[in-house]
């Protein structure tokens, strides 16, 4: 029977051994790490994402109640406008819950509805009321935005036609870039006064908020470009008190014999609204376009401009 060894009397490891597996315990110890890190790493991320996307929905609530706040003012706010326009675009600053809301009221009505040369929508009858642009109408206006004439006429027809083809109403005013004959220059001299409205009407203008540079606008209408300047430089401080009064001092000749003449007023129907939200966690951006026909005003379009959350 052979005898055990003592503990003391055993061989030695070697030292090569030895070395093997610390390095083994040693990369051991480095690969684990390298998963907490990773696993760590992605739930901060995770974390973070979640943190950000509450600060962004909180930002989004206060904005929302900052609409809601104004669809309920805008019939104040035009009443307090009266004739001055200056007055409807002061700020208006709102706290509300933990948060500000800066609200911007414009008018959203002084442009050319690109949707106002389609065609009726069916079943809408000559006694609709609807009044609506023609093509003629519109190539004056180019031409007024220093487009030449043969051009203006060829691209407002091509502009009619596309909508007529599409028998659906444009969302946004850069759909008209894509009518054939419309260079990058033409949107570059019309673009800017030029809207697609939800309805195929031709748009009320409201000659009290109208500034110098939307002049083409009246030419639209059938006033020549220094009847139309000198109109607007004749304004009154205090505005026009009724559309008649403006034909009066605009038109020697009287009212002029188009669709955008008869609708012209002292008030308008859409407005524009930018709010900005702002919490301690975040910001966030949104543009309103509400249609003011009815009261409550009712939403018509809306969009997130841009969110920024705190570093």
């Amino acid at each position: 029977m052979k005898r055990s060894l003592p503990l003391r009397e055993r061989l030695p490891v070697p030292e090569a051994e030895r070395g093997a597996a610390l390095l083994a315990v040693l990369a051991m110890v480095v690969l684990l790490s390298g998963f907490a890190s990773v696993g760590l790493s992605r739930l901060k991320a995770t974390t973070d994402r979640v943190s950000d996307a509450e600060a962004r929905s909180e930002a989004q609530l206060l904005a929302n109640a900052g609409t809601a706040a104004a669809v309920q003012m805008i019939g104040q706010v035009k009443a307090r406008a009266g004739r001055q326009s200056a007055v409807l675009e002061q700020p208006v600053s709102l706290a509300v819950s933990d948060g500000e809301v800066v609200v911007r009221f414009a008018d959203g009505g002084s442009c050319f509805n690109l949707n106002s040369l389609a065609p009726q929508a069916p079943g809408a009858g000559a006694g609709s009321g609807s009044t609506q642009s023609r093509p003629q109408d519109f190539a004056r206006m180019l031409v007024a935005t220093g487009i030449p004439s043969l051009e203006a006429d060829t691209i407002a027809k091509a502009t009619a036609a596309r909508l007529a083809a599409t028998r659906s109403l444009w969302a946004d005013a850069s759909e008209w870039t894509t009518v054939p004959g419309v260079t990058p220059a033409h949107w570059q001299a019309a673009g800017p006064l030029l809207c697609a409205l939800p309805n195929r009407e031709t748009t009320a203008i409201n000659i009290n908020s109208l500034t110098a540079d939307k002049a083409p606008l009246l030419v639209a209408m059938g006033l020549g470009p220094d009847e139309a300047r000198r109109a607007l430089a004749n304004r009154p401080r205090e505005g026009w008190a009724s559309a008649s009064d403006f034909w009066m001092e605009a038109s020697p000749d009287g009212t002029p014999d188009s669709m955008g003449a008869e609708v012209v007023g002292t008030s308008s129907r859409w407005m524009k609204v930018t709010l900005v939200a702002t919490t301690a966690r975040a910001r966030v951006s949104r543009d309103l376009l509400l249609d003011t026909m009815r009261q409550p005003a009712t939403v018509a379009a809306s969009s997130w401009r841009s969110v920024e959350v705190a570093a």
